[in-house]
């Protein structure tokens, strides 16, 4: 199963009791034992963390639970691999080593960074399922605050991002970012200038970044997690945003040829066309209960070109058209008539159409 470290969980206790709930209550509730806390490198089922997030926040009518956490968090929390990113040259190396050793850290989140030259895009990717709205708040507010740290302020976002709608009360939002925030955004994280991916990091030393690594490197790896099945489907959680959702860029991302994933699903009783369609659906499902975009941005999410193309596919998964599945999930009377121009896809909406969310500016 999908593992985390017991770190994830550092400042669970204070914070719980400061929305006045017993944490070891709510440990007990979740079926995790008190003694899990007791060393950062313990490791346990992702869900119940998530489950326990998420009901604690429930629970204490606490919407910010996830980011009180996160200022509880320091960036030696990191454990061993904070000794090598302290002593890298740039915030964008910084980057590279979270997804060169995350595996050190968890099995469930992933980093993405992608840039046009003047705009870069760090987005972290949450495994099918394990994406709540606090683990989401945990682990943004977490990186913001690390890459924030370890450049000692030369690393600043122009917006930070959120797939979730904003909630009632922003105070903490406002307490922990210092950059205008963007809720039902198609990604969690991070788009800031390229330029300040290579802010230098306070600590950059060349020798003690090759003794860390060298150290890193005789850490045993923790099994992963991760079927044929899951792993695809994970990456297809981000390529279909970007338009590369075939078989041979999602191969390539997962180092298999073509024709080796394709044997490996079919051992798991499933295809890529069929993950490839069910990840679509699910998307679709979210982006249309779960956020404000329009149908368009929502049919240039998943990655197609024209509205009419989305609109056969997704009347033939749905049964309906995407306003009219939209509107019933709402439990809202169809209009008299829709538009053909409601229904266009603006050709210019493209890499700036992906940071499109509610935006909310302190």
């Amino acid at each position: 199963m999908h593992q985390v470290r017991a770190a994830a969980l550092t400042g669970y206790a204070d914070v719980a009791r400061s929305v006045g709930l017993d944490p070891f209550a709510m440990l007990r509730r979740a079926k995790i034992s008190a003694l899990f806390l007791a060393d950062p490198e313990n490791r346990h089922s992702a869900a119940a963390i998530v489950d326990l997030l998420e009901d604690s926040a429930s629970r204490s009518r606490c919407e910010s639970f996830g980011l009180l956490m996160a200022e509880y968090r320091s960036f030696a929390d990191l454990g061993p691999l904070s000794l090598l990113l302290q002593h890298l040259p740039t915030t964008e190396d910084v980057l590279r080593a979270l997804i060169e050793y995350r595996r050190l850290l968890n099995d469930v989140i992933t980093l993405e960074c992608e840039g046009d030259g003047e705009v870069s895009v760090i987005r972290w990717v949450i495994a099918p399922g394990y994406g709540k709205p606090q683990v989401i708040d945990l682990v943004v507010a977490l990186g913001y605050r690390m890459l924030g740290a370890v450049s000692r302020g030369g690393w600043t976002a122009e917006a930070v991002h959120f797939t979730h709608s904003p909630p009632g009360d922003l105070a903490v939002f406002r307490r922990v970012f210092a950059a205008p925030i963007e809720f039902d955004s198609a990604f969690n994280g991070y788009s800031c200038s390229s330029a300040a991916m290579r802010s230098p990091t306070y600590a950059a030393e060349t020798k003690m970044a090759t003794n860390a690594r060298r150290l890193l490197d005789l850490v045993p790896l923790p099994l992963e997690y991760a079927p044929a099945t899951d792993r695809v489907r994970h990456a297809l959680a981000v390529l279909i945003q970007v338009g590369k959702a075939s078989l041979g860029p999602v191969a390539a991302k997962l180092g298999q040829s073509p024709r080796t994933l394709q044997r490996l699903l079919s051992l798991e009783g499933t295809s890529f066309a069929c993950l490839q369609n069910e990840v679509r659906k699910d998307l679709a499902h979210h982006y249309l209960v779960s956020s404000k975009h329009t149908v368009r941005e929502i049919a240039a999410l998943l990655g197609y070109s024209s509205m009419s193309a989305f609109g056969r596919w997704f009347a033939s998964q749905f049964g309906e058209t995407p306003m009219g599945w939209r509107r019933a999930m709402a439990g809202e009377d169809p209009p008299e008539a829709t538009t053909a121009a409601s229904l266009e896809l603006d050709p210019r909406e493209g890499f700036a159409g992906h940071f499109k969310g509610s935006p909310v500016d302190f």
